[in-house]
């Protein structure tokens, strides 16, 4: 077992963020001493580390809250989905740091392709198409994974 000050040394998640998911549902201690202080044991952090998985891709903390109470949520599906899009991320970011690269050393280079979304809503959007079942699991809902696609192409600029 771990306190939420120890918890926040190893995850980096303030004691006062810790503090504000409980208040909300989010991650309950596994267990309160008698004097009131949260301990967090194994499986507490697990779930911990799922909601920063979900955090790293702009997920809201209800829609957070909804996908990981459903009861046909699965943790393992869920890494693998996750990985798939943090990838789809990261090579957007690397396209970005190259442009940025090739403007720093003053090279004329008016692009804004790197700046495109589009194959990480498609990517979204095919799963969603073929993976009806998987959404359910992953999102809670159609409607959850619709209001996260439309998120993310708010924040495509196209």
């Amino acid at each position: 077992m771990k306190t939420i000050s120890q918890v926040a040394n190893l995850t980096g998640v303030s004691v006062h963020t810790l503090q504000y998911y409980d208040e909300i549902g989010l991650l309950k201690p596994s267990e309160l001493t008698p004097a009131g202080y949260r301990l967090y044991n194994d499986e507490t952090l697990q779930n911990l580390q799922q909601i920063l998985f979900f955090r790293e891709l702009d997920f809201s903390l209800k829609d957070i809250g909804e996908i990981m109470q459903n009861p046909h949520f699965d943790r393992i599906a869920a890494f693998k989905k996750q990985k798939e899009l943090l990838l789809l991320k990261r090579n957007r970011t690397d396209q970005l740091i190259q442009l940025l690269s090739r403007l720093e050393k003053g090279e004329p280079c008016m692009s804004f392709k790197e700046f495109d979304l589009s194959e990480y809503i498609h990517a979204l959007e095919d799963f969603k198409a073929n993976q009806t079942e998987e959404v359910m699991k992953h999102w809670g809902s159609i409607e959850n994974f619709d209001m996260f696609i439309k998120k993310s192409k708010m924040m495509n600029p196209k």
